[in-house]
């Protein structure tokens, strides 16, 4: 009994010990140590590369050859306040980018709330993304944002430099398209100016001036206008469908084609990725340039239903001997020409003559909503088996479903005379030679 009081004593002494908040070796030369006192060697953060710390170390080695096509900025407010999502894509920007992501070195957690921050987006040409979000301290330091918290992060200070539309005002309209072509244009305009601009809505017909008072009133006008925000939900907040083009020709036969949807200039700067809108301000200074106060014609250049104005383009080329690979295999005219109806079918020389009569006369920026008159269906077919179809009624082309475009009235008082007379005599070289001499 005795023997079992002293146990119970010398257990409950123990006991008393190791409740303390001291340790004491209760032998020489051993030590006892409190249960997750020290950290295991497991749960102490060990600094690594952003790129190993996140899982992407084959993005990491493959990314001079599988280059992004695009990479993206979206900055963010401590009160969670995001701005536009901005977009840049020359390879200079993105590889720099890349190289300072390889760069930098996660060191350690970190409690601070980040004052302010801004996410980075790599975007693959398969649509693959890599995402990479990080902070400003109030110190100026920077830390990586995770789901798990944030981690500070040293290295890398060649991203922070890199600019982006919207957020600097280093870029112009012209930047946006990252096209040393488009950047040439711009730089050279005063040597090398256009010969003419010109204008389309939607899928109507082109409508140009060659007067240099005009081609440089619409560079200015063009020029002049600046980036306020991009788009990000254009499907949402734009209407896709309103718009209009805006062409410069230069004296080779290059040409510079600059697109808006409403007032967003419209830029696939990289096909893989897609289009980006710009909403832009003073852009109504283009708007307002007359491009056809002059003479309210121009040249035949676009669509008589919208998916066609390719097909026109081409068969306007051929008749003018730009393109000769392609040759007018044959036409069809239908035509209900005052009490007359009837049709024609045309080949060889003949349907060059006739398609190159069509080819020349000149449309209106004007519209008129329900044209009367006489009717005449032109179906082209190139030796390609493409070709477009041309519907007229009175003195007006329908360009699209709907939307008519008025003609000069003395090319269509002459195409109705050439129908007319082939119909009567048969191939009447004649009529089509007298009515597009010069």
């Amino acid at each position: 009994m005795k023997k079992l009081c002293t146990l119970i004593l010398a257990l409950a002494l123990l006991g008393a010990l190791c409740a303390c908040g001291d340790y004491v070796s209760l032998m020489p030369g051993t030590e006892l140590v409190r249960p997750g006192a020290e950290e295991s060697a497991e749960d102490v953060f060990q600094a690594a590369p952003l790129l190993t710390y996140l899982g992407w170390e084959d993005f990491g080695g493959s990314y001079y050859t599988d280059t992004p096509v695009a990479l993206s900025y979206q900055s963010e407010a401590s009160d969670g306040t995001r701005g536009c999502r901005a977009y840049v894509f020359d390879r200079a920007s993105i590889i720099a980018a890349c190289d300072a992501l390889r760069s930098m070195t996660v060191t350690a957690p970190s409690p601070e709330q980040a004052a302010s921050g801004g996410e980075y987006v790599l975007t693959m040409a398969d649509g693959d993304e890599y995402y990479f979000t990080f902070g400003r301290l109030a110190d100026g330091s920077r830390v990586l944002s995770t789901y798990t918290g944030n981690y500070a992060v040293e290295g890398g200070d060649a991203l922070w430099e890199i600019e982006f539309p919207a957020y600097s005002s280093s870029f112009d309209l012209f930047d946006l398209y990252f096209d040393d072509g488009v950047r040439a244009f711009a730089d050279g305009f005063e040597q090398n100016t256009p010969v003419s601009v010109g204008y389309r809505l939607g899928s109507g017909a082109t409508v140009t001036s060659d007067d240099p008072a005009v081609v440089r009133q619409a560079f200015a006008a063009l020029s002049g206008a600046t980036v306020t925000v991009v788009e990000n939900f254009p499907d949402q907040n734009i209407d896709l469908t309103d718009v209009r083009d805006y062409i410069f020709t230069m004296a080779d036969g290059t040409y510079y084609t600059f697109s808006f949807a409403q007032r967003c200039l419209a830029v696939t700067a990289a096909p893989d990725f897609g289009t980006v809108y710009y909403w832009l301000s003073g852009i109504d200074a283009l708007w307002d340039v007359q491009i056809m106060a002059a003479n309210n014609n121009g040249k035949f250049e676009g669509g008589s239903i919208g998916g066609l104005r390719d097909d026109i383009q081409t068969t306007v080329q051929v008749a003018n001997g730009e393109r000769t690979d392609l040759t007018v295999a044959g036409i069809f005219v239908e035509y209900t020409i005052g009490e007359e109806s009837g049709y024609l079918t045309l080949d060889g020389d003949l349907a060059m003559r006739f398609i190159r009569q069509v080819a020349a006369i000149q449309v209106s920026s004007e519209t008129v909503a329900e044209p009367t008159g006489d009717k005449i269906t032109i179906s082209v077919t190139l030796s390609d088996l493409s070709g477009p179809i041309f519907y007229f009624t009175g003195d007006a082309i329908q360009q699209v479903v709907g939307i008519h475009y008025i003609c000069d009235s003395g090319d269509m008082a002459a195409l109705r005379q050439t129908i007319t007379e082939l119909a009567a005599e048969g191939n009447n070289t004649a009529a089509i030679e007298e009515a597009t001499a010069d």
